[in-house]
């Protein structure tokens, strides 16, 4: 030990002595070469001083395009499937959006751009600039050739200020594998460049740092340089000699670190040239020769202490540098793998880590959603709903095991793959969740009770399509019906068959509209003290080959929601005047035909024009059409429903009320409407026992006569026995309409059994 400790202070005094040596050679050299030692110095310290500057400058500017660049390919990715990206880049909810991410990331500006260049802006006080024309921004045109790129410094009116403003291009899948949508900008003050290059020599001389062009003009300025230095290259300034101008112009040609003395204007700088790396500029730092020239024994003295000041500035300036990479690489994971609300992953860092937990063994893959969330937002602000999303993230951290895994998805969903193989493993892995969420209190004045909804489909490591599984979890958790309380619901094939009918109803309307696949049908009024017919309602009927197709329960209801009611409407208006036109040709009594309209066609800009431009093709009487509205349409809006039927008694035409009684039947919409006919939903017929029947009895009575009194007529549907007809006449109800005397007929047996004469008539 003792002889490897001296061998150890040997080699330590051996590398002392040789490091004294050493510095005295150094110091000899120096004092030998003091003046050319110093220069050199200088001049290898100008070099550092411009590398740091271009890397100070790069760091900033690759971190402010990196943050960009994820902020993209978020927007990208959400833009992606059904959803049309151009007017995502418009949409107004986008645009707060925006404002929310630019509060965060500082940008004086941010915006986003579409393929027709005209873009929309956010300033970081809140305020927008709409559809701004940047036909000609050569950083914008380079941005949608998808090069993430930054200008150089212009005057911003707004700001009062110079600034740069960086661009990035917004690819449809979110990656650069996709199709550039449009672009995203942000706006810097290019104080903030600047400011990375104020910067001084060992000997404290001054440093001018500047950014400039292949062709020796500034890219990087601010106020205090006029116009026409802005404006003048270097390389035409006067004062340069043409030796210096064609050194600086090769240097500036040069993919590579260059230095050399300039004259200008009788001084002789030393000049050091890097490349930036971004477009064709480079950082110029210049120094007046003389000051690298000073004192050699003051800088003897002081050489020990320059040395350490030096690698004191380098570490320290190799940490900040550090320190910016690191916090910028920081800021790009967080905006990139992490929810900005709730702190938690999102759903890019979920869908990487998915398929490595997934393992032989069914795994829970759910999705949270808390019903009623656009009533909570209205009620107590999108802030107060943020903070039930944090909570219930804190739930999740309390609760759920290790080996589990959650997100924040799309449309504040929470995705979960939790380390349960059962049904009953899931329960019991989520109550105490769901628990610990109901405890939250949206308001301390209202007991407003949460509740949330979880669809679960349980997935392996053999499942290839996780978004299906994902869409599968979705689809199950809004098969809830949303109420007060907490449901589990686990996936079923079967959920998938409205959806299914729904895809294939949509997919054909069109081309079944164009063959006129949809067929009139007829169901007679009949009088029933007389037993004659005395009206008829026009139904439709999907056929195809002579056979229903969909029934109108399946195909309506989708047509209301998708607004391809309006053109259906309109075509049976049309098949009934044809119908009508032909039985007046023919000779033959015919009788008024009421046909239903939905609020959407009632409420169309030209809907008066279209009807009655039918009716004239055709030369019907307007006596003969009754038009049906539904007391649901009614209710929507009545003073613009109002406004429509009275345009309509006054161009001659009918109304009636369909299904009246089977909503929220209200005597004041007899009263405001100007109806003609009162159709009583079949919903009077339906009893439950004696007691129901008696109310029924005494309802149907007032309500046929409080509608005759009106002057209305009265027409019962659904009448199918002899003991329900016979009642219905006892109240003198004006029509019936149901299956005891006919069921629904196609138009030309309708005409042949009640239209045409018959000799035993």
């Amino acid at each position: 030990m003792n002889q490897r400790n001296r061998q150890q202070r040997t080699g330590a005094f051996l590398l002392i002595s040789l490091v004294c040596i050493s510095l005295c050679l150094s110091l000899v050299v120096f004092s030998s070469n003091g003046n050319k030692v110093q220069q050199e110095e200088a001049s290898r310290s100008l070099e550092v001083t411009a590398e740091s500057a271009c890397n100070a400058l790069t760091s900033e500017i690759d971190g402010n395009l990196q943050t960009l660049i994820a902020l993209a390919s978020s927007i990208g990715y959400e833009s992606n499937g059904h959803i049309d990206s151009q007017a995502l880049l418009h949409d107004s909810s986008f645009l707060a959006r925006l404002d929310v991410v630019n509060s965060q990331n500082e940008f004086l500006r941010m915006g986003v751009v579409d393929l027709s260049y005209s873009g929309n802006f956010v300033q970081l006080d809140g305020n927008r600039e709409l559809a701004q024309d940047l036909t000609g921004d050569v950083n914008i045109q380079a941005a949608m050739s998808g090069t993430a790129t930054v200008s150089a410094s212009f005057w911003d009116e707004d700001f009062q200020c110079y600034v740069n403003r960086y661009a990035v291009p917004i690819y449809d899948t979110g990656t650069q594998d996709g199709v550039v949508i449009g672009v995203l900008t942000g706006s810097n003050r290019t104080e903030d460049l600047l400011s990375l290059l104020d910067t001084r020599l060992m000997n404290d001389s001054a440093v001018h740092v500047y950014v400039m062009n292949s062709e020796g003009r500034f890219v990087v300025y601010d106020q205090t340089e006029s116009d026409a230095q802005r404006a003048c290259s270097l390389l035409e300034r006067e004062g340069v000699t043409s030796e210096s101008r064609q050194l600086l112009a090769d240097a500036l040609s040069a993919e590579q670190a260059v230095s050399f003395t300039l004259d200008y204007n009788g001084v002789c700088y030393q000049i050091s040239i890097l490349p930036l790396n971004i477009h064709d500029w480079h950082v110029l730092c210049a120094v007046p020769q003389a000051e690298l020239v000073s004192d050699i024994s003051h800088w003897f003295s002081f050489q020990r202490i320059t040395f350490l000041a030096i690698f004191a500035a380098l570490l320290v300036l190799s940490f900040y540098i550090y320190r910016i990479v690191r916090q910028n690489n920081r800021t790009m994971y967080r905006l990139a793998y992490f929810d900005s609300v709730t702190g938690a992953y999102n759903r890019v860092r979920f869908l990487a880590e998915l398929p490595q937990r997934l393992t032989d063994r069914p795994q829970a893959l759910a999705v949270l959603e808390v019903n009623n969330t656009a009533s909570l937002k209205n009620l107590y602000g999108l802030e107060r709903f943020n903070d039930l999303l944090c909570h219930i993230k804190g739930a999740f951290d309390d609760h759920l095991r290790p080996h589990s895994m959650y997100c924040m998805g799309r449309r504040e969903r929470f995705l979960l793959l939790l380390d349960a193989d059962t049904p009953e493993g899931v329960q019991a892995l989520l109550e105490p969740v769901l628990k610990q969420i109901r405890l939250f209190r949206v308001s301390e004045r209202q007991n407003f009770q949460i509740a949330c909804s979880v669809g679960v489909r349980f997935v392996t490591r053999e499942q290839t399509d996780l978004e299906r599984a994902i869409t599968e979890a979705a689809m199950t958790a809004e098969t809830s019906q949303g109420q007060l309380q907490d449901e589990i619901l686990f996936f079923d094939p079967h959920i998938y068959e409205p959806e299914i009918l729904r895809a294939e109803i949509e997919g054909n309307m069109e081309q079944a509209l164009a063959e006129q696949q949809f067929s009139l049908f007829l169901q007679p009024k009949i009088d029933p003290q007389t037993g004659r017919i005395d009206g008829a309602e026009a139904l439709v009927r999907w056929m195809q080959n002579g056979k229903v197709r969909f029934f109108p329960d399946q195909f309506i209801p989708i047509f209301e929601r998708n607004g391809f009611c309006v053109e259906l409407d309109f075509y049976m208006v049309e098949q009934v005047c044809r119908a009508l036109h032909q039985w007046l040709e023919a000779g033959y009594p015919v009788v008024p035909v009421s046909i239903n309209q939905c609020r959407q066609m009632l409420y169309e800009d030209h809907y008066m024009d279209r009807l009655c431009a039918i009716l004239e093709k055709w030369q019907i009487p307007p006596r003969l059409l009754v038009l049906e509205v539904t007391e649901r349409s009614a209710m929507t809006d009545p003073d613009r429903m109002r406004t429509v039927l009275l345009e309509v008694r006054r161009r001659g035409l009918s109304v009636a009320m369909d299904d009246f009684g089977s909503g929220y039947s209200s005597l004041n919409t007899l009263k405001d409407l100007p109806i003609d006919e009162l159709k009583l939903d079949r919903v009077f017929l339906s009893t439950l026992d004696r007691a129901d029947e008696e109310k029924r009895d005494q309802i149907l009575k007032h309500v046929i006569c409080l509608a005759q009194d009106l002057h209305m007529t009265t027409v019962m549907e659904g009448v199918e026995t002899s003991r329900q007809l016979e009642f219905i006449r006892a109240l003198h109800c004006d029509l019936v309409q149901g299956y005891y005397y006919d069921k629904p007929l196609p138009a030309e047996e309708f005409a042949q059994k009640y239209c045409m004469p018959h000799p035993e008539r």
